[in-house]
């Protein structure tokens, strides 16, 4: 948890998970009265949504927690990390004046119209408003953002990824999806196909896209390459451990090194993956001949995409 420094802020609340276009919006109302009022801008954020803790282990959220916090200091002074587990049992009142007036020296607070707080969730906007008010701190309660008759909300946009509907997701998200991982050693069927691919370990709290096969663009190492990125358990090998895997096209850009692109530089390497669209769902082969035919096909069609498609988002990570 960040430490106090004892400067008059702004502290805008929320899990933020995925640092939406909705969270976004809380963000900018942060700013605004944070320039205008001269106080520090800080982001007070709890690690995980409870209702994602599966075993005392947070599972499905949109981002690893780091990258989560290096994009919200895309937007504040300070991120000031909460635990649900360490402010669920106390009481409104006692937030409102040990945190946010106390421990931040909040003179401003924003939050979305739908924010709760406290034991059992008792406390509203409206308590919110009444309790900070007393002591001349003001409270800014955001409306949410609709998209086609619906609110962004990060629940949504976990849907829409579950479901594989990544393109759906990138216009709630403001950016497309992204998945963090480091490349590690395969059983190199991809390789015996023709096709190598980088096999990506994720951080099994983070939700990934339904199985199938997805346009992407990757970065590492100042690198990129566009490519094609499998999820799934390999039904025609039978397998059975989910996979998240990606085959490079090797248009790069950006080298520091020259020469033709080969998988096996890559291991141990950090890859961060953009996700444009899907392509097809996973699906059972009768042979590997099959397979290796239907992967050539999505080769095609990708690199037919690729030349009616915008540019990639530059990295955020890596």
């Amino acid at each position: 948890m960040s430490k106090a420094t004892g400067r008059k802020s702004a502290v805008a609340i929320g899990t933020f998970d995925g640092v939406h276009i909705g969270h976004q919006r809380v963000l900018e109302r942060l700013n605004a009265v944070a320039a205008r009022e001269k106080l520090e801008r800080v982001a007070y954020a709890f690690v995980f949504p409870p209702r994602l803790t599966v075993r005392g282990k947070a599972q499905g959220i949109l981002l690893p927690e780091e990258a989560k916090i290096g994009l919200l200091e895309g937007y504040v002074d300070r991120v000031e990390r909460a635990s649900f587990t360490d402010v669920s049992q106390i009481a409104p009142d006692a937030f409102v004046r040990q945190v946010l007036l106390g421990r931040l020296s909040a003179r401003a607070v924003v939050v979305g119209e739908n924010f709760r707080f406290g034991r059992d969730r008792a406390g509203d906007v409206s308590l919110l408003r009444s309790l900070c008010e007393r002591e001349c701190t003001s409270v800014i309660a955001v409306p949410p953002v609709v998209i086609d008759g619906s609110v962004v909300s990060s629940t949504r946009i976990r849907k829409l990824i579950s479901q594989g509907r990544v393109e759906e997701a990138a216009l709630l998200l403001g950016r497309l999806p992204i998945l963090l991982g480091r490349v590690v050693h395969g059983d190199r069927l991809g390789r015996k196909l023709g096709f190598p691919t980088a096999n990506l370990t994720i951080d099994m709290r983070v939700l990934l896209p339904g199985d199938g096969i997805y346009l992407v663009h990757a970065f590492w190492n100042g690198q990129r390459s566009p490519g094609l990125l499998y999820i799934g358990k390999r039904p025609t090998i039978n397998a059975s451990e989910r996979r998240c895997e990606v085959y490079l096209f090797g248009e790069r850009s950006n080298l520091h090194e020259q020469g033709p692109l080969r998988t096996i530089d890559l291991y141990g390497k950090s890859m961060e993956v953009h996700i444009v669209q899907k392509l097809r769902d996973d699906r059972h082969f009768e042979t590997l001949a099959q397979l290796q035919q239907q992967i050539e096909r999505d080769v095609e069609r990708a690199r037919g995409i690729l030349l009616t498609v915008d540019s990639p988002q530059e990295p955020i990570f890596t």
